[in-house]
């Protein structure tokens, strides 16, 4: 219990008062052209899509797009939306999009099969999955779909199985997120991840949990050396990342490929020093 965040986070003193996307914002005013996150060089061995790097604007428009589509299939503050993708830029918009909505993120290793993810969507409550099409050889968002724990399923990638939503096609309301956050606001003790032991453990964090967690970010890039589905590592990385505005890079993910590598292909190899 004492190593619990709440309780560090008192001790430190360290509760603000802004939500996570509140930091995603600061930086979007602060630095729009600076590179924010890049995708693996190898992303197309997982998913089938070339890779991407996106500077601070471009992620703050596709986190708006992708909260604005789970709006429209009926995820709003306080609902819990699972997310199944290899580390990249899909999943740091997947897990910024429930933040901006009042959404908990809980991030799913791309080694879960059925069985677990059904445990652990009825445990944490999610309705709603995040996924691509493909993780490999893996087909993802057809298990997604197959699984009725799941009633939607959001999905990149081609050829989206009958039953999900193609993220790739799908047009959302616009200015969706700004009408509704003008009628409902996000908290700071609202819950916005729930990470899981290797043992099934459920850990929640609220948005003051990880405002100040991890370590300063002092290189002009950070890459993701933990693995984001890891309750103690996650917040090794997204609070910094977000606090210093540093850009994200995630290393090849050829160890991925294969469902024994476990989180493997969701980490990397340090942090690169600013020049």
């Amino acid at each position: 219990m004492a190593n619990h965040p709440e309780v560090v986070a008192a001790a430190h003193g360290q509760w603000g008062d802004e939500t996570l996307d509140c930091l995603l914002r600061d930086r979007v005013a602060l630095h729009p052209d600076d590179p924010a996150v890049a995708d693996p060089p190898d992303i197309h061995l997982l998913t089938g899509r070339g890779p991407e790097e996106w500077t601070w604007s471009r992620l703050d428009q596709e986190v708006d797009r992708l909260a604005a589509l789970m709006l429209g299939h009926g995820v709003g503050r306080g609902d819990t939306v699972a997310i199944q993708l290899p580390a990249g830029v899909e999943l740091v918009q997947a897990g910024l999009a429930c933040w901006r909505i009042g959404a908990t993120a809980m991030p799913l290793a791309v080694s879960l099969r059925d069985r677990t993810m059904t445990y652990r969507a009825r445990r944490g409550g999610a309705r709603t999955i995040v996924t691509s099409t493909r993780i490999g050889g893996y087909r993802a968002a057809a298990v997604a779909v197959a699984l009725p724990c799941f009633p939607t399923v959001l999905a990149w990638g081609p050829e989206v199985p009958d039953g999900a939503v193609d993220l790739d096609a799908a047009a959302p309301t616009p200015d969706e997120p700004a009408a509704y956050l003008a009628r409902v606001r996000i908290r700071p003790d609202d819950r916005a991840a729930l990470l899981w032991t290797a043992c099934d453990g459920e850990i929640p964090y609220r948005h003051r949990d990880l405002r100040n967690a991890g370590a300063e970010a002092t290189g002009a890039t950070l890459t993701n050396t933990p693995g984001l589905t890891c309750p103690t590592d996650f917040p090794e990385v997204v609070p910094p990342w977000l606090r210093s505005g540093c850009r994200l890079v995630h290393p090849e993910t050829r160890e991925a490929i294969h469902p024994e590598a476990g989180t493997a292909g969701l980490t990397g190899s340090g942090r690169t020093p600013r020049p």
